[in-house]
């Protein structure tokens, strides 16, 4: 076989990939052309072809119930790959493709397969590229950035609360909102300082997260003494101080 042969081989076999992920993401394609797709990229067993069929999950196709069949069925097939799924996880995840075609950014599939396969050091590889890729900065589309979190949040070890603490400077208020429950809900007192602060924040002009803030602080419990003359001002007619502590009124 000569190098034009290799060469040629080589473009039949990307045209053919192109060609089974191209039907895999069409939401206006058959379910069961799909599931043939699918079935062909994992049969592949290249990476290529695996974020081939992480992909899946980024579209919606035109039939609820299919759909989500679709993505159970993808899931689970992934999953049993095991940490051979990781490295198309991880670049499924991080890579940057624009939402066209009906695509949207999905990563909260991928990241359950994550969870289920992965051991702890390499789903904090995954973690960190993804924390890299989605800072606490502007983005147009703030999805992937609120599935990371999601998928933090529920994550049991110390340097979680320090982590979503960064985006409590988030530019994008339901992200701020998010953390802010996140952070109440792990209830771990060394996320106070950082909460205190961003009610705070000269530039937080949102209501709501204020309000947040100071209702998670009255149900936690916790001593904001040494904050108390800063808080005065901002706890408004439902809250008060009392022995140390944000109080509802």
């Amino acid at each position: 076989m000569g190098i034009k042969d290799l060469f040629s081989s080589s473009a039949r076999s990307k045209k053919k990939l192109d060609r089974w992920i191209r039907t895999a993401t069409n939401p206006y394609a058959q379910s069961a052309d799909r599931y043939h797709a699918m079935q062909q990229l994992l049969d592949d067993g290249s990476e290529d072809a695996l974020v081939g069929v992480f992909k899946r999950f980024t579209i919606a196709s035109t039939k609820s119930i299919e759909d989500e069949e679709e993505k159970g069925w993808a899931y689970r097939k992934l999953s049993a790959l095991g940490p051979k799924v990781l490295p198309a996880a991880k670049r499924f995840c991080i890579e940057d493709e624009p939402s066209i075609e009906g695509r949207k950014a999905n990563i909260a599939w991928a990241l359950r397969i994550v969870e289920d396969v992965a051991d702890a050091d390499q789903e904090w590889d995954i973690l960190e590229a993804l924390l890299e890729r989605f800072p606490p900065e502007y983005t147009t589309d703030p999805t992937p950035k609120q599935q990371m979190l999601t998928h933090l949040a529920e994550i049991d070890d110390p340097r979680v609360v320090a982590i979503l603490a960064r985006y409590l400077d988030d530019p994008d208020e339901n992200i701020r909102y998010q953390v802010i429950e996140a952070l109440f809900d792990i209830g771990d007192e060394g996320a106070k300082d950082a909460l205190i602060g961003r009610l705070l924040h000269p530039d937080e002009d949102s209501v709501r997260l204020k309000t947040r803030i100071l209702e998670g602080l009255a149900e936690a419990g916790w001593d904001v003494s040494d904050r108390a003359e800063a808080l005065a001002p901002h706890l408004g007619h439902e809250h008060a101080l009392s022995g140390g502590k944000v109080v509802r009124r």
